[in-house]
């Protein structure tokens, strides 16, 4: 299902209208809600090669694979946590698919990766082309999966490998590197 313009609308008046834009919440702490619009300078932020996890038989076939990975903003030196507003953006180049993790906090996604919304966007071909989510949210919804993921949740395998990181699983997007 795609987010369409009129509803990304919708969404941004009924957030605002129910004291969820950005700034402090009823769960601690500053909220960012991501738009399609957020994302369509991706190819313009600091962009880093990764192989992808290990196969060593921890992660299923579909997750393993090179992509390139895109942060909009790095963290200040010395940080503990990615902040509010982060977003990080990753293409695939087994697929083609792209696939995001936005920190969105507000205790969003309480019960996995805390303070993280996951996406899975489209990018049209072309000069100048715009990008959609295709999903959002804690995971894909019923029948799409991310990497066949058996728990059909984003959350589950970056508590795995990315709890010590802000669950964030990539070598190359390391807190204590920055």
């Amino acid at each position: 299902m795609k987010v369409s313009f009129i509803s990304e609308c919708i969404a941004a008046v009924l957030i605002t209208a129910c004291g969820g834009s950005q700034g402090p919440s009823d769960s601690g702490g500053p909220t960012f809600v991501a738009y399609a619009s957020t994302f369509q300078p991706f190819r313009m932020w600091t962009s880093f090669q990764d192989p992808g996890p290990p196969d060593d038989g921890t992660y299923p076939a579909s997750v393993l694979g090179p992509r390139t990975q895109y942060i909009n903003t790095t963290p200040p030196h010395g940080s503990t946590a990615f902040p509010t507003g982060t977003v990080i953006v990753e293409v695939r180049m087994d697929t083609g698919k792209i696939f995001s993790g936005v920190k969105r906090g507000g205790g969003y996604n309480a019960a996995g990766a805390i303070n993280w919304e996951w996406f899975e966007l489209q990018e049209a071909s072309g000069p100048g082309s715009t990008v959609s989510i295709v999903w959002r949210g804690v995971g894909p919804p019923p029948g799409d999966t991310y990497g066949s993921d058996p728990s059909n949740t984003c959350s589950s395998c970056h508590a795995m490998c990315g709890a010590g990181n802000d669950y964030v699983c990539s070598p190359k997007l390391q807190l204590a590197s920055f």
